[in-house]
């Protein structure tokens, strides 16, 4: 953890003011130690490098997502150069000049994937929160970075001081909460006024099959053990895979192919990955306990609750929201 950090964290528990109270540390950074929230007096470690700012409680559907994930991205830990182009996919048309000297936060960090874009494309400050394990995949991952944080924390109690963020992004994160809109609230007041907030989410619209048929199944893989998904996933994938290979990558070329297809513009921006990434994106549809899929109405309602502005709300690749807005004030 580096010092200057603690000019942006908050105690998730009653938004008081962060203290270092203890430190090891290693090569000017912290790598052990504690902090203390001013106010109400609650202690938090630092371990490994990392702030753990987690509630004492949390419900056991969170838990279990965090459990769930952690495993995914502790298991498919390694970054690759196809996920750029996916990320300002996923941004669009919010792009690579948004975050040009911003303080950013990526609410849902994960393995780190898109802290490293984020500090390539020019961010002065980038901070990772998640709550599970992957957090400390996500700072391995980003090690080199002098410009990078990660922290453990609960997206829906922030723990991060309101209005000391230029920039938001969260990918595929926020329709795992329990409820997505508790995110928008929690999140948005970290912005400063005008501030940028950026979401990636399922749509409901033009995933029929999906709600027929893979969510169902998925609230039975939900609850099965995490190797025993994972080899389930394996097995989906290997025939998804020999799609992508010889139906999908020649589509890309072939206009009359392309339109013959279904889920083509999801399917052929797949087909650049190595067949281990489509096994993570299989076994990541079956391992969570909740997905909401949401429809346009709600994702719009989710801005407006979260005090923001909608700019742009795109049907990215006819199977999910691309959506960017404003703080307002």
């Amino acid at each position: 953890m580096k010092r200057r950090l603690l000019d942006w964290l908050a105690c998730p528990a009653c938004r008081g003011a962060i203290a270092l109270t203890r430190a090891v540390p290693d090569a000017g950074d912290i790598r052990e130690g504690e902090l203390a929230c001013g106010h109400c007096g609650v202690r938090y470690p630092i371990t490994r490098g990392i702030p753990r700012l987690v509630p004492p409680a949390l419900a056991a559907a969170v838990r279990a997502t965090v459990e769930r994930f952690g495993y995914e991205w502790t298991r498919f830990a390694e970054l690759r150069p196809e996920y750029e182009a996916q990320l300002l996919g996923w941004m669009a048309p919010v792009g690579r000049d948004a975050f040009v000297g911003q303080r950013v936060l990526d609410a849902g960090c994960g393995k780190g994937r898109h802290l490293r874009l984020a500090s390539a494309f020019g961010a002065k400050e980038v901070i990772g929160v998640d709550l599970g394990l992957a957090v400390d995949v996500a700072a391995q991952n980003t090690a080199d970075l002098d410009n990078v944080h990660v922290v453990q924390g609960d997206l829906t109690r922030p723990p991060l001081r309101r209005e000391s963020l230029d920039l938001i992004y969260s990918i595929g994160v926020l329709h795992h909460l329990p409820e997505p809109e508790a995110g928008f609230r929690a999140l948005s007041p970290l912005l400063v006024p005008g501030g940028r907030f950026v979401a990636w989410l399922y749509a409901r619209e033009g995933n029929g099959w999906v709600l027929a048929l893979v969510d169902p199944a998925r609230r039975l893989t939900s609850r099965l053990p995490l190797p025993f998904v994972s080899g389930l996933a394996w097995v989906v994938a290997v025939p998804l895979w020999i799609a992508l290979r010889v139906f999908y990558a020649p589509a890309r070329t072939r206009p009359r192919l392309a339109r013959a297809l279904p889920y083509v513009s999801y399917l052929t921006d797949l087909v650049p990955f190595p067949f281990r990434e489509v096994h993570s994106i299989a076994f990541d549809h079956l391992l969570a306990p909740v997905a909401h899929y949401m429809a346009r109405a709600r994702v719009e309602r989710a801005f407006v609750e979260g005090g923001l502005t909608l700019e742009s709300l795109r049907w990215h690749h006819a199977n999910s929201w691309a959506a960017s807005g404003r703080r307002v004030g």
